[in-house]
């Protein structure tokens, strides 16, 4: 946490550095949107540990992770830029069969999971406003991953969601073929940490300690800009 707060300092000030009147300033603005696929490599607590929730009315639920450390995923990406500044949403969806680990019985150990994250995006585009431009800057996601059969309560499976929330460096080239038309190569890593669970027979329950999963998302997109 520390080296993303030190993070954050040094872009306010390259950014506030580059502009020396702001009075003056213009602000043309240009919108975008943006279609690719990622490959996300990720590691971390799901793949050495189990969690666990429980509430007043329904037994203990053991909640089991699928070990999926490469995760392929198309890439949707929308947004503005403001001069040298880019505000973007970002939003991957996928759903592939995942291995639960943790010694799961052997007729339940592959599972169909479904994973999404949707984010929003802050970058400076150095080279503005040249057709090659390199972004660097700070991104906030939320990301959910459901399983089928993945909570045990001692005597049946069924379906388990965990949900939590990340920070992520944002690095991106853009080229731009056309005034309308680039490629934009990207690479986002993300720090997630995963604080809830859902059940149906538990509802939406809080982890009693965090689970961290780092995402390193290698990106290729099509731009259209107008």
């Amino acid at each position: 946490m520390k080296k993303i707060l030190l993070l954050m300092v040094f872009l306010c000030s390259t950014i506030f550095a580059e502009v020396e009147d702001w009075d003056n300033y213009q602000w043309p603005r240009t919108y975008f949107a943006s279609i690719g696929f990622s490959v996300i490599a990720n590691r971390g607590d799901f793949f050495d540990h189990t969690a666990k929730i429980k509430t007043d009315k329904v037994p203990e639920h053991t909640i089991s992770f699928p070990i999926t450390k490469v995760l392929v995923s198309p890439d949707y990406n929308i947004g503005v830029n403001i001069r040298e500044f880019t505000l973007a949403g970002s939003f991957q969806y996928w759903s592939i069969t995942g291995t639960i680990g943790n010694d799961y019985p052997e007729n339940l150990n592959e599972q169909k999971m479904r994973y999404w994250r949707f984010g929003a995006e802050f970058t400076y585009n150095f080279f503005y406003p040249d057709v090659f431009q390199v972004g660097v800057g700070l991104g906030y996601s939320f990301t959910s991953i459901k399983t089928n059969k993945s909570a045990f309560d001692g005597k049946d499976y069924s379906d388990a969601e965990v949900m939590g929330s990340g920070i992520a460096l944002v690095t991106n080239m853009k080229y731009f073929i056309t005034e309308h038309f680039g490629l934009c190569p990207s690479l986002r890593i993300y720090e997630n940490w995963f604080k809830a669970a859902n059940t149906k027979a538990t509802g939406t329950q809080d982890f009693n300690s965090y689970l961290w999963q780092t995402y390193i998302a290698v990106s290729i997109n099509a731009i259209v800009q107008f």
